[in-house]
């Protein structure tokens, strides 16, 4: 196992069980085959800078929606 994935599974251990179940289940789905959304750095920055205004976030399907209509 890398580094990166025993800072990974640390990290993940320290979550409620619910936020652990989720990203689980998002692996795993991943795993399968299923949608990998890759942004480009600008991108990343827009979400970043989300994630610190005082807006309120997305329910997942909005994400989603919101990641096909970037063309991922």
């Amino acid at each position: 196992m890398t580094r990166l994935m025993r800072e990974l599974i640390e990290k993940l251990e320290a979550l409620p069980d619910a936020e652990q179940d989720a990203l689980a289940r998002e692996f795993l789905h991943v795993l399968d085959g299923g949608e990998v959304f890759v942004l480009t750095p600008e991108q990343e920055e827009e979400v970043r800078k989300a994630l610190e205004d005082d807006e309120p976030g997305l329910e997942e399907d909005e994400a989603r929606r919101f990641l096909r209509g970037l063309g991922a």
